[in-house]
């Protein structure tokens, strides 16, 4: 499991330096200091250097949380603990270089990552492959762990991973930098006005390929049509839909683990659910243009509830089929097969409610913009965070449900119900 947590989190700091790098600044000073004739490790050292050190303290921070709870219930020695959290460390160091690597060379960090991923799956599986990897001498640091590891490679990796970094800062390009500054000074006004969705939209990528296939065909009959004009869409942008579909499949993997009795298995489900939720947003365009021409005259000749029914088919579609072959391949090795793929079939079912309700949000209502005052202070930005990350929420809530359905069985009927009974009550009251 620290295998492919660590692989997952390096393969997704590669991904995200290619939409958003460690190393930016503001578009206007970003222009300034990358049209100059300042070295790139000069200019663009101190942003790169606050990220960074978020990332190592984050990490760092982790792994003294971990270390502390297993030799608090006695399952470690404080000195084992220790060189746990120095793994820690070193891996909130490689992340931030991958995070780096993903800016100067997204290319490159678009192939790196599902292979790191993949490496990361097949370490997990195979013992003997876990002196060889990066990812596996975090995993024999890991305090419980059965073999006892040296944490001399781990240091060396990372010594060297630092110091390509002015290297990789110098392949930084003045197209590359001010679209990243832009882009995220946009996205940075839009969740400041609670605006999550056109934050992530500004994020999307533009189709580029497969242009030339016809997504409407109107001899087909109309779930077919929908269906097939949903999957054409999606498949225009290849990156962003193959992205989505590991993430469903990470989900999956997270989701089965949590039904191994030693696991904490509420927290795992509740981390599932909110990728899968952050995955669906590819596969439901569909349905965000359905919430959005609901309350207009139809355009299709067709009643709302039939277009967004439409919509849903591939998103589902999709859902089930990545979840069922993702949860079976997992299962194999930890066994619990029918409970994970059923468990993960209602998951993925409300998901998929919670974010056609996502989708229906509509704008900020002005109510939460009264202040709350309390004797702990102002609420009211707890309230608007809660609204803006309700299906977020939501759906973690009802994952965590879902892991413990035999523990507690009403859990899960009830978060199913209020994501279906808020779903409802929005598209009711859709503008």
């Amino acid at each position: 499991m620290t295998m492919l947590a660590v692989s997952g989190i390096w393969a997704f700091c590669l991904m995200l330096g290619r939409v958003r790098g460690p190393a930016l600044r503001p578009p206007f000073v970003t222009h300034a200091l990358a049209s100059s004739d300042l070295p790139r490790a000069t200019s663009f050292r101190g942003p790169f250097l606050r990220s960074g050190t978020m990332v190592v303290a984050l990490s760092t921070v982790v792994g003294v949380l971990i270390g502390a709870s297993l030799v608090s219930a006695g399952h470690s020695k404080p000195g084992d603990a220790l060189l746990f959290v120095l793994a820690c460390t070193c891996v909130g160091i490689i992340s931030s270089i991958a995070w780096l690597v993903g800016q100067a060379m997204p290319r490159t960090a678009a192939l790196l990552a599902p292979l790191v991923f993949a490496l990361g799956t097949v370490t997990s599986t195979i013992p003997a492959m876990q002196p060889l990897t990066p990812w596996g001498w975090v995993g024999l640091a890991y305090p419980v762990a059965t073999a006892t590891g040296t944490i001399a490679p781990l240091l060396a990796t990372t010594a060297a991973a630092a110091t390509v970094a002015p290297s990789l800062m110098s392949r930084l390009t003045l197209t590359l930098l001010t679209a990243q500054a832009a882009r995220w000074e946009a996205a940075t006004s839009h969740a400041t006005g609670m605006e999550l969705a056109a934050a992530a939209t500004v994020y999307q990528p533009a189709p580029r390929v497969g242009r030339h296939l016809r997504a409407v065909r109107p001899a087909l009959q109309r779930p077919l049509l929908f269906l097939l004009r949903d999957a054409v869409g999606a498949a225009r942008t290849p990156v962003r839909f193959a992205t989505a579909a590991l993430a469903l499949a990470a989900a999956a993997a997270l989701f089965t683990l949590s039904l191994v009795p030693e696991s904490p298995n509420w927290a795992l489900s509740a981390v599932a659910g909110v990728i899968l939720f952050a995955a669906l947003g590819p596969f439901t365009d569909g349905i965000r243009h359905a919430a959005s021409v609901a309350s207009d005259l139809p355009l299709y000749g067709i009643s709302d509830e039939r277009l967004l029914a439409y919509h849903t088919l591939f998103p589902v579609l999709a859902t089930v089929i990545v979840l069922v072959i993702a949860t079976a391949i997992c299962s194999l090795f930890i066994g619990h097969v029918i409970p994970a793929i059923l468990g993960s079939l209602a998951l993925g079912i409300l998901a998929i409610i919670a974010r056609i309700g996502n989708a229906l949000k509509g704008p900020l209502p002005p109510e939460l913009l009264t202040p709350i005052p309390t004797p702990m202070g102002d609420l009211g930005a707890a309230a608007r965070l809660a609204w803006a990350m309700d299906g977020v929420l939501l759906t973690a809530l009802a994952s965590a449900s879902t892991a413990l359905v035999f523990q507690s069985p009403i859990l899960l009927p009830a978060a199913g119900i209020a994501l279906t009974g808020l779903t409802i009550h929005r598209w009711r009251h859709r503008i």
